[in-house]
Order: structure tokens, then sequence, then C-alpha cells
């Protein structure tokens, strides 16, 4: 008898095991407006808006803005100008993709996977996903990429070839989803770019995708090639309304770089003034603002040591700041911009000069790409639009403390020689990306375009003066985390781990 009631007694209480032992206050599955509400937040982690306001500074100005030369430091305390990798700042990048952004989309992933009813929330996760992880094996090469989510205490790096043959498969079957899924319910208004916008969103993959294949154009041409006219054909930005701009909202979600700009650590470079100038850019006054002490637009060059920083010419009154659209009274006001069609436009321009079906000559995309760019910066009288892509201008010399001298020569006309055709394509592409440095850092180390002055210094010893940094050295804060996979992720790089070794695509 005492046995039989000790059998019943176990047997009823482990048939309602798993509902005693649940905590009630615990979400155990995802509906669809969870998964909504995650993918907000992956949107603004990938994108560096942390809640301190430091994290778009360390994790983009810093570094990626300055190698790009749209910014030049004028804080005597700062040194990355001079590059020298600070490894506490840069860990804010990694952590935006990995702790910010990651965990969110990659739940989001899982959750939807197989599911017939949430294939566009699925596919526009994906395609998101590429977006930040491109952002970040462009600062580092290898990174932790196909063992991501895993609960190994190590956690194995990918070569970048393999991550960016995984981004185009990502790309072409996510982009598929969505085109087949076109009036599924995505993610309304926790979709802070496109509210819910399919088409935008398909659209934005097929750019992502073309901007990756003109990445690895020059190591891979065929592969490129492939993927490009592929991008083409599935449709990329067109128009402004394509633009991708991040919304912006208080408390919490702001303008990254208009957060700091009021805290005078960067002006306008030297590059900048000599081409904006020099073209008599109409995109001046909405890129920058005139120097407070002068009323004149002027840079600084990169590579500074304090002592030059502080010297009158060269400090932050007397140094054009940006437009007032981007200062920190805007912060809740300008969205972040994220990709713009006037973009698409250049790749296809670059895609042409190649040979390859890009819908149009590469003077007529580059002519194209440029009315975009002013357009998407409000310059629409046609007759302005007209004067400076006709024009035959060239960049002016800064003179300035150090006595600097025009840039280069090309004017905007498009050009009959082939040479001077492609340093156009890629010298107005990075006027276009503005105030985008991680994907004009990128640009330039692919082309070696625009051309760029020498830094007055390098506090780096593998990278001189004249040299262009070419990728940020692993971190040590996942040395001391994750210190095997590290260690063999040296062996995937082309070189030592430091800043001189190329990426994967880096070949010209």
């Amino acid at each position: 008898m005492i046995l039989l009631s000790a059998i019943i007694f176990m047997n009823s209480c482990t048939s309602d095991f798993e509902e005693r032992n649940t905590d009630p206050n615990r979400l155990t599955s995802l509906n669809a407006s969870d998964i909504q509400g995650l993918f907000s937040g992956a949107l603004y982690g990938g994108m560096n808006t942390g809640p301190n306001g430091t994290d778009y500074q360390q994790a983009q100005t810093l570094f990626a803005d300055i190698y790009a030369q749209y910014f030049a430091i004028t804080q005597t305390a700062f040194s990355s100008d001079r590059y020298n990798i600070v490894q506490q700042w840069v860990t804010y990048q990694w952590r935006g993709t990995y702790v910010s952004t990651m965990p969110s989309l990659q739940t989001i992933i899982s959750e939807t996977e197989g599911d017939e009813n949430l294939v566009a929330l699925n596919a526009i996760a994906r395609i998101w996903k590429v977006f930040v992880l491109h952002r970040t094996t462009d600062y580092w090469g290898p990174i932790p990429y196909s063992e991501i989510g895993s609960t190994e205490p190590v956690i194995a790096y990918d070569s970048q070839k393999d991550i960016y043959y995984d981004f185009f498969k990502e790309l072409d079957e996510a982009s598929t989803d969505l085109e087949n899924n076109m009036d599924q319910l995505s993610y309304g208004e926790q979709d802070k770019i496109y509210n819910g916008d399919n088409s935008k969103w398909l659209k934005f993959a097929n750019t992502l995708r073309l901007r990756l294949a003109l990445r690895i154009s020059n190591v891979e041409p065929a592969k490129a090639k492939e993927e490009a006219e592929a991008a083409v054909a599935g449709g990329v930005m067109t128009d402004i309304s394509d633009d991708a701009y991040l919304n912006v909202s208080p408390p919490s979600n702001y303008n990254g770089l208009a957060r700091i700009t009021g805290w005078n650590e960067f002006r306008m470079s030297e590059t900048m003034e000599s081409v904006l100038k020099g073209y008599e850019d109409p995109r001046l006054s909405k890129y920058f603002q005139p120097a407070e002490a002068t009323g004149e637009y002027n840079g600084v060059r990169n590579g500074m040591v304090p002592a030059e920083q502080t010297m009158p010419e060269n400090s932050y009154p007397n140094a054009s700041n940006v437009s007032e659209a981007l200062t920190i009274d805007k912060m809740f006001v300008t969205p972040m911009s994220v990709m713009y069609s006037a973009e698409a436009y250049l790749l296809r321009a670059e895609g042409a000069f190649n040979g390859w079906d890009m819908g149009g000559t590469p003077g007529e995309l580059y002519e194209r790409g440029i009315e975009m760019s002013l357009r998407t910066w409000g310059v629409t009288d046609p007759a302005v639009i007209e004067n400076y892509i006709n024009s035959n201008n060239v960049p002016m010399a800064p003179g300035g403390y150090f006595n600097t001298p025009a840039l280069t020569d090309i004017s905007v006309k498009f050009s009959t020689d082939p040479a001077e055709q492609y340093e156009q394509i890629l010298t107005q592409k990075w006027l276009a990306l503005f105030p985008d440095g991680m994907e004009a850092w990128a640009e330039a180390r692919r082309s070696n375009y625009p051309r760029r002055y020498s830094l007055i210094h390098s506090d780096n010893p593998n990278v001189p003066a004249d040299g262009m940094i070419s990728r940020i050295p692993f971190l040590e804060y996942d040395r001391d985390k994750n210190g095997p996979a590290v260690e063999a992720a040296e062996a995937l790089l082309n070189g030592p781990d430091n800043a001189a070794t190329k990426l994967w695509w880096d070949v010209d």
C-alpha cells in the first residue's frame, strides 16, 4: 500500500513538473509583437547609438571618420588621428555588434526560421545582420561569424573570404524570400528605418549586395561581376525616397554624430576643404558651417601633435564644425544616415566602368549619382545641379599652417580619360557617402581614392605618415575572453596582427 501510494504520488508530481517549475514571469516563446520589439533595438545597436553617448564617438568618429579624412582631430588628448590604436575606445564597435545587436538578431532569426507566416521578419533581420557584420569585418578582417550564438567557451573566427561569400548567400536568399512575401506584415512602427515597407528593404538588400560586390572587385572580379549584375537586376535604390535613415526619438534614440559634435574634438579636414571649396560644391554648407572665429570654411590637417593643434590656425574655433543640422541640438531631430540612393548610382557607374551590365554608361550613372546626392542634401535647383555636374572647377590649395597644396587636379565634369574617370567616380562616391566614415574608409582602402593628404605625424610604428591604416588589430578585450580563437585567427590574416596588414579584399 505504501509502495503503491508512493508511485501514484510520483506520477502526479511529474505529470505537471514543467508547469510547476516554470517561472510565470519569464518568456518561454516570442510572438510576432515581441520579435518586432527586438528589431528596433538591433537597428540602434548596429549604428552604435549606445546609452552613454561615447559609443558612436569611440566606435566610429575617432577611427573610421578620421581615417576617411572627413574630419581631423583638434582635441589634444586624442591620438587616434596619428594612427594610434586606443584599444579601449575601439572596443565599442565590437561591443556594439556582439553585445547590443547580434543577440537580438540571432533570436529573431531563430524564432522566425521555417515559419511561413514570419518570412518577411526573418528576411529583413538577415539583411540587417549582413549590414552590421560587413562593417565589423571591414574593421578587423577575420571575426567570429559562423559560431555567433554558440555557448562554447571558445568562439572561432572565420576568414573574411568565407564571411563575404556567406554575405552574398544571405542577401540572395533573404531578397528572394522578401520578394515572394512582399505583402506580409513585417516590423511596422518598430522598423525605425522604413516603417515596415518591405519593398524598400528589398532595394536596400540589393544595394548592399552591390556595395559588397564592388568591395571584392579587385580580388575576385568574376564573383564581383556576378553578384553586382544580380543585385542590379533585382532592383537597387533609384530615388531619394529609397534613402535609408535611422529615425531618432528622445530620450535614448539619438543621432550619434550630432550628439558628439559639441565636444570640440574634431573639425573639417583639409582634404574635404580642398575638394568642396575647389569644386564650389553646393554640399559644402550642408556638410559644414563657417568657423566661429573667421566666418570662413576652413579645414585642418590630419595627424597633428598637440603643439600644432593649439596653434591659432588649427584650433577648433578657427576651423569648420559640421553643419547646424548635425550639431548637438539636433540630435533628436536629424535622423542618422544609413545608405543613400546616390551611392547605388555611383557603384553602378564603377561597375559599368569595369564593363559590367549596370543599366547605363559610366558617365550617365556618374552624373545621376551626383544629382541624387545633391538632391539628398536639399539642393534641388536644376540649374545649380546642371552647372555643378558640368563644372571644370578643380580642388583648391587650402594653404593654412602647413601650406597644403591642392589635393588633385580632376574636375567634376566627366573626363574622356579612363584613369581620370575612375578617380572622379571614387571621389564623388566619397563625397556622397558623407558622413559614413566606415564605408568611406573601406572604399579608400580598396580603391586608393580619393587621394588623401599624408598625416603630419604617425604614432604607429607599422604605418608611416604617408601610408593608409589598413585594419584595426585584434582586440585585447577578446584575447582576455576568447584567447585561443584570437591566436588561431592570426593565421587567417595576410600578415602580422597589426594596422598595416591588408584585408582580404584590399589588393590594389
